[in-house]
């Protein structure tokens, strides 16, 4: 019995008879039937034609899309509480006129639908339609389906004939101090001991050997060491490598770090904001945050990072241990949390990122006092609003 109602259920699946169009195949079969039972002549003529609708139908809706539709997106990133332009061209390319077609653009868990007339060889129309962007996420425009069918509804075929476009609506990014003033203060990078052949960072002088680059010589150094010893003695300049400042920003997604979703909303946007930071400070930037990671990428593709951000499980040691595997060399790293996150977790975090990195803590705890403290070497910020996120910043910089 289960089997049965599984292949009825996949029947009506892939059927293109609507659930009119099968109203009106049993209507027609017993007026027929009971018209030739009784002999009975408007009965039979009914359902006959109730039949003969049903066949139209059906043969309405075979073949596949007889036009060419292509859906577009204006701008592709917005803020939330913009509203985007959508804008869906049906060209039609064959050489004769296609028919009128329903279409329809899903929009985010809503369908946009258009009448399509008849359209002659050649021709283009278009149908705009608007994109409201309520909150922070990715809004999926498409793909675009014609559907096919019969006038009275008993039959309908959907042919989805576009692809999915998406809409970036970035999180609210708030304006920050220079980091180099606050978090960072080592912008021109800071030496190592490790030498290198080739860097900013001039070191000491020292006695050319083999396969050294002969740019490097010192020639006033060589001179002076020529004339003491009495033969040539080339004298080449030694440098030691400087590391370019590298911001890892993690955001911890778990929805049980926050007591709501306007607080996690807020964790979002204060991590987006300190990356768009370090990014116009010039810096390297990785982020980790939940499921979702960008590595040295651009402004716009790290705020299309963050708008892709769920609720994840991963904790926060997890979370650092993939920031430490994606960007190794990460000087800086700033973990945004919620209010409760035991100081044990962060030493966790701490313990896979190495200690050359220099650790920020950001709790983001709505109503608390904002404030900042330090604990064995990790800098902690409380966040009590928003607002005062750039406050934060700078006393970081000045303790």
């Amino acid at each position: 019995m289960s089997d049965l109602r599984r292949l009825l259920a996949l029947a009506r699946e892939r059927s293109v008879v609507t659930a009119t169009g099968w109203w009106a195949a049993a209507v027609g079969v017993v007026g027929v039937g009971a018209g030739l039972v009784l002999r009975w002549t408007e009965p039979v003529v009914v359902g006959a034609g109730l039949l003969a609708l049903l066949v139209l139908g059906v043969l309405m809706t075979l073949g596949g899309s007889a036009v060419t539709l292509q859906l577009e997106v204006r701008p592709a990133r917005v803020r939330p509480g913009a509203v985007a332009d959508g804008l869906l061209t049906v060209v039609n390319n064959r050489s004769r006129r296609t028919a009128p077609a329903d279409l329809e653009v899903p929009v985010d868990g809503r369908v946009e639908a258009f009448r399509m007339p008849w359209l002659s060889a050649g021709l283009r129309t278009t149908y705009p339609f608007p994109i409201a962007a309520e909150r922070r996420g990715v809004v999926l425009v498409g793909p675009v389906s014609t559907v096919l069918g019969d006038p009275f509804g008993l039959a309908r075929r959907t042919v989805s004939t576009s692809e999915t476009v998406e809409l970036f609506v970035h999180p609210e990014v708030l304006a920050l101090p220079s980091l180099d003033a606050g978090l960072v203060r080592d912008l021109e990078g800071r030496a190592t001991n490790d030498p290198s052949v080739s860097d900013l960072d001039f070191h000491t002088l020292r006695p050319y050997v083999p396969g050294d680059d002969r740019r490097h010589v010192h020639w006033q150094s060589t001179a002076r060491a020529s004339t003491a010893a009495g033969s040539t003695s080339l004298m080449v300049k030694g440098y030691t490598d400087t590391r370019r400042s590298h911001v890892g920003v993690v955001l911890d997604a778990r929805a049980t770090a926050y007591a709501d979703e306007d607080v996690f909303e807020t964790a979002v946007s204060a991590a987006a904001s300190l990356a768009v930071r370090a990014l116009r400070d010039e810096m390297d930037v990785t982020v980790v945050a939940g499921a979702h990671a960008v590595d040295r990428g651009a402004a716009a593709r790290v705020l299309d990072g963050f708008s892709r951000v769920e609720p994840d499980r991963t904790d926060l040691p997890g979370l650092a241990a993939r920031l430490a595997g994606l960007a190794p060399a990460t000087s800086i790293a700033v973990l945004v949390t919620g209010p409760d996150t035991s100081f044990g977790e962060v030493q966790r975090a701490a313990a896979h990122l190495g200690p050359h990195v220099r650790l920020h803590v950001l709790r983001v705890a709505p109503g608390q006092r904002s404030r900042t403290s330090s604990v064995l070497g990790v800098s902690f910020m409380t966040m009590g609003a928003p607002g005062d996120l750039p406050r934060l910043v700078r006393a970081v910089g000045a303790a």
